[in-house]
């Protein structure tokens, strides 16, 4: 029962925090960014800045699930975040550039056990509902709220320290990445809730 109460809680918060997303989304989609740079450079000048071997740069169809993808040391950018120049595209390019560091490596890693948990916990619920099964229902829920808990903690353990916060805030500035400056801060962390936002689905990433 209490496992129940938990995931029932889960979605509800996955759903705030959907609603907080894409307000934030639409909010700087229609700031534009006055350096004028594409997502594309931006990830391009970051990236190199934390990878030896710079990255492949390629625009996928989609929205919402632009990443990393350490295995093929490929960035994949949705064509709002590649060709875009607001705020948005300047933001969430950075993030996923970020996950190029190689002192973030575990974090691509987590992330990809992570989204097998997910599919996994959905095997589960829908054999357990099938059958019957309120035992099998409620250790995919166990599953799913765990995949939430990992996710929580990579999304915090993604920007570090306030000292590496700053160290990030700084090289934005000194590369006019992003201008106002300032909207990085203000936004780049809530706009990398993504991952929680999507978190339902965003396993799609390593199939496509």
């Amino acid at each position: 029962m209490v496992i129940d109460i938990l995931f029932i809680i889960l979605i509800a918060l996955i759903i705030l925090i959907n609603m907080l997303y894409r307000s934030v989304v639409k909010t700087t989609k229609e700031m534009p960014n006055e350096t004028h740079l594409s997502g594309f450079e931006i990830a391009r000048k970051l990236s190199s800045k934390f990878c030896s071997e710079e990255p492949h740069i390629i625009k996928k169809k989609g929205k919402f699930l632009d990443h990393y993808n350490k295995d093929r040391n490929v960035i994949k950018l949705s064509p709002d975040v590649f060709d875009g120049e607001d705020i948005y595209a300047g933001i969430v390019a950075a993030n996923v550039a970020l996950e190029t560091d190689p002192e973030r490596k575990n974090i691509a890693l987590g992330r990809k056990i992570n989204s097998f948990l997910v599919i996994i916990s959905y095997v589960f619920i829908i054999l357990g509902a099938i059958a019957n099964n309120t035992l099998v229902i409620r250790l995919g829920f166990i599953l799913f709220i765990l995949s939430f808990v990992i996710e929580f903690v990579l999304l915090a353990s993604f920007f570090k320290t306030e000292e590496e916060l700053k160290k990030l805030y700084d090289l934005i500035k000194k590369e006019k990445l992003i201008k106002p400056e300032d909207e990085y801060e203000n936004n780049g962390i809530l706009l990398a809730l993504s991952r929680l936002a999507t978190l339902p689905y965003n396993f799609i990433i390593y199939f496509y």
